[in-house]
C-alpha cells in the first residue's frame, strides 16, 4: 500500500501497491536492514489503503492533507504534523476525500532491542503485544516538538539507509518512545484486543475476493453467527462486511486497470458480474469512472 521512495509514481510501481493481502506478504524488512521507507501519496500513488495488517511497526508523518486513519477500532483525524505509530498486528486504514501526502517508515521490533531488561519488558513488549496502545500525537501535544524532531531523524536515516545512520535510527526510536511516555500517549491497560476473527475474515477476502461471498460464508470462516460476525465486523472496521468487499474488489481492479488490463476484464476479474453495478460503485468508492481513472493516472 505504499510507494517506494526511489521512483515514486510510475505505473510499473505502482502496481506493487495492490500485491498485498489483509495480511501484508510484502517483506518491509529483513535482518540485514529491518527497516523500509515508503512516500505515500492519496490518490496520486493510491485511492485509498483498506484495512490491513503487518508484523512490523508502521511509523507515519503526515506532510500535506487531510484524511481519515482507523487504528483498530477507533478512528482519528490526521492533519499536517500529525505522526502515528501503529503497534505491530495492528489493524489499520486510511483514506481521504482529497490529497493527503505522509512520510512512512515500517520497521521491526528488533530495531527497539530484544533484551530482557526492565525497560523492554515494562514498555516495549506491552506495546508489541497489544497489552498497552498508543495516541495518535497531535501537534498540541506536550512534547511534539521533541517528538517531531525525532520522527524526522528516523525518516532520514531511513532515507540515508546506511548501517551508520542505523544506530542513529535506533537511538531516535527509543527517544520517540521515552518522548510518547512523558506526553501520555501511551496508554497500559490488562488485556489484548481480540481482533482474530476479524484478521482471519480480512485475509480470506483478500485471497478469495474474485469468487462469490456472502455474510454466510464469512461467518463461517470464523464460527460465528451471521447477526455476530456482522456486529463484530462493523465494530472493528467502521464499515460493513460487504461494503468494505466492494472496497476491496475496486482497489483490485485499480490494479488491473493500471495494469492494461480492460474495464470489462479488470470488472470480472475482481468479482463483479454486472458491468454497470461495478461502474457505478467505482465511481462512489475512487469518486470517478474506471476510464476517467485510467487516464488520470496514466496521463
Amino acid at each position: 500500500f505504499y510507494v517506494f521512495r526511489e521512483g515514486a509514481g510510475k505505473v510499473a510501481e505502482n502496481q506493487e501497491l495492490f500485491e498485498s493481502n489483509a495480511h501484508e506478504k510484502r517483506r518491509h524488512s529483513s535482518y540485514l536492514v529491518p527497516y523500509s521507507y515508503y512516500e505515500s501519496r492519496i490518490p496520486d500513488y493510491f485511492p485509498f489503503v483498506p484495512l490491513h495488517w503487518h508484523r512490523e511497526w508502521e511509523l507515519n508523518y503526515v506532510t500535506d492533507g487531510e484524511g481519515i486513519m482507523r487504528i483498530g477500532d477507533r478512528e482519528a483525524e490526521v492533519h499536517p504534523g500529525d505522526i502515528l505509530l501503529i503497534q505491530p498486528e495492528v489493524l489499520h486504514a486510511i483514506e481521504a476525500d482529497g490529497c493527503l501526502c505522509y512520510d512512512t517508515v515500517v520497521f521491526r521490533t528488533e530495531m527497539l532491542g530484544s533484551s530482557e531488561d526492565r525497560c523492554y519488558t515494562e514498555i516495549i513488549f506491552p506495546l508489541s503485544r497489544g497489552t498497552a496502545r498508543l495516541l495518535p500525537i497531535h501537534t498540541d501535544n506536550s512534547c511534539y516538538l521533541q517528538l517531531k524532531e525525532c520522527v524526522e531523524h528516523v525518516i532520514f536515516c531511513a532515507k540515508e539507509n546506511r548501517a551508520q545512520t542505523d544506530l542513529l535510527m535506533k537511538g531516535e526510536l527509543l527517544k520517540l518512545l521515552w518522548y510518547m511516555e512523558q506526553s501520555g500517549v501511551i496508554i497500559y491497560r490488562q488485556e489484548t484486543d481480540s481482533w482474530e476473527e476479524i484478521r482471519t475474515v480480512l485475509d480470506y477476502m483478500a485471497e478469495h475476493y474474485e469468487d462469490v461471498i456472502t455474510i454466510e460464508l464469512l461467518a463461517r470462516q470464523v464460527h460465528l453467527s451471521e447477526s455476530y460476525f456482522m456486529q463484530r465486523f462493523r465494530e472493528i472496521s467502521g464499515m460493513g462486511a460487504i461494503e468494505y468487499l466492494n472496497r476491496l474488489r475496486i482497489q483490485k481492479a485499480c490494479e488491473k486497470i493500471l495494469g492494461g488490463t480492460a474495464v470489462a476484464d479488470a470488472a470480472y476479474q475482481c468479482g463483479f458480474k454486472n458491468l454497470s453495478n461495478f461502474n457505478r460503485k467505482f465511481k462512489v468508492i475512487t469518486g470517478c469512472t474506471p476510464r476517467q481513472y485510467k487516464k488520470q493516472k496514466r496521463g
